[in-house]
């Protein structure tokens, strides 16, 4: 199911919406057809789901251990959700 409002960054108020994921392919293609198609691979579709701008964060310790991954707002650079 696609996401189509991301919010906003808890501590800037940074908008983490990016633009429909259709509307991007058909500045793209400038195809209706060619866009539905190449936004359906992203789970979007024509006026629903967006880009988000949040920044996904995944690290490991010094002894290769995974950390908890989470999103970092590009604007204050803080975790955001």
């Amino acid at each position: 199911m696609p996401t189509t409002e991301h919010g906003s960054c808890t501590h800037c108020g940074y908008d983490l919406n990016g633009n429909y994921i259709w509307d991007d392919f058909f500045q793209k293609y400038g195809d209706e057809d060619e866009a539905t198609r190449a936004s359906e691979m992203y789970g979007a579709s024509k006026g629903s789901g967006r880009w988000g701008k949040a920044i996904y964060v995944k690290s490991y310790d010094k002894d290769y251990n995974k950390l908890p991954s989470y999103y970092k707002c590009p604007e204050c650079g803080e975790k955001c959700y």
